[in-house]
Formats: structure tokens, sequence, C-alpha cells
């Protein structure tokens, strides 16, 4: 077997690794990206999350230790890959953060890496109009091109409707620590959350909130 055939080998057991794990996904699909053991080990809970062995998580790190680039950018895009048939719900604590990690998992999805991984998980647009029907895609909700998946973020305190989550990602509902601190904000907050992102979840669906 010469060097050629066995570099191959290694790539499509690279390309293997990358679809059944979050943190071989992260690095395979972004050359940058520094994995460190707290990122890594984030990614071993996150899958526990997607396999549904843990249906309730929280993920608490101090800022800029990468939370939100895994759990708001990357695993969404990781979860359709998985199953393009799933329903995600992301929300951030205002609706411009939201629609700004929306666009980050398309960007994520439209990369060739990715379509390498995942080619039934595609995005309507510019790479691919030949689909069947025209499928939506705007900065607050997308679909996978002939599949039922769907992904929908809104800030906290907004409204969600016309669809359940299978998953639902709730990150940094909090801006400050004035709003930490305020117990009118951290009711109003946990009446949102009660009355109307959680009866938005899936029989069988899972929670991930990460402050």
């Amino acid at each position: 077997m010469n060097r050629q055939m066995l570099k191959a080998i290694a790539q499509e057991a690279r390309k293997e690794l990358a679809r059944r794990s979050m943190a071989e996904f992260t690095l395979y699909t972004d050359e940058r990206y520094q994995m460190n053991w707290h990122h890594r080990l984030i990614c071993e809970y996150l899958d526990k999350w997607i396999n549904k062995d843990v249906k309730r998580l929280m993920v608490f790190t101090a800022p800029r230790h990468g939370k939100s680039e895994l759990v708001s950018r990357k695993l969404p895009a990781y979860i359709f890959g998985r199953n393009p048939d799933t329903s995600i719900i992301s929300a951030s604590y205002s609706a411009d953060l939201a629609s700004r990690m929306n666009r980050d998992v398309q960007s994520i999805m439209d990369e060739y890496r990715y379509i390498e991984l995942f080619p039934e998980s595609r995005l309507y647009g510019k790479n691919l109009k030949d689909a069947n029907g025209k499928f939506l895609r705007n900065s607050d909700i997308f679909e996978i091109v002939n599949h039922r998946g769907v992904y929908r973020s809104a800030g906290v305190g907004g409204g969600i409707t016309g669809m359940g989550g299978e998953y639902i990602i709730i990150d940094d509902p909090v801006k400050n620590r004035e709003e930490a601190n305020s117990e009118v904000y951290r009711e109003k907050l946990w009446d949102w959350y009660t009355s109307t992102l959680y009866t938005r979840l899936e029989k069988d669906g899972c929670i991930l909130v990460t402050l």
C-alpha cells in the first residue's frame, strides 16, 4: 500500500470521526480552532446531550472561554449534519445576537468541509438553487432542503410561534451584571421561559443553557 493510499484512508477515517464526535467535527471544519482541555470536556457533554443521554445540560464558563462558539455556532450545524430532520430553537439575550448566531451557523453549513461530511444537510441559496421548491432562509429561521429540519432563533422575551424544538439552546440569557442582579429581570426571564420557550419543547426534547 503506497503513501497516497494511506493518506486517503487516514483522511476518510478523520471524516468518519468528525461525523461521530463534536470535538472532531469542530477540528475538522475549523482548521484554526485551538482545542483546549475544557473545550474537549464541553464537547463530551454536548455529545451526550445530542444523543439524549443527558436531556438537561448547563454550561458555565468565564467570559471569552469559547462556550458560545461551540454551543451556538458549531453545535446546531453538527446536529443538523447528524439529523437533517430535527428542529432547533436557539435563544440569546437579544434578537440581534440570536440573528448573528443564526448567520454563523449558516456560514458553517455552507463551507465545503461541512458539505463533505454531511452532503444531505444543505441550505437553499447560491450553492443550491435546484431544490424542489424554495426553502426558508433568513436571519430568523432556516430550513434544511428536502428535509423537515428547521432552525429558529429568537431574543429572550421574544415570541416563538409556529414550531416546536427537539433541541432548545439558551445561550447567555442575561446580558450583564445589572440584569443578573435585577429581581424584576430574573422574574421576567423565568416567566418567558416557562410560558413561552418551554412550551415549545417537543416530547423527548432536550434543553441546554449556558451562562
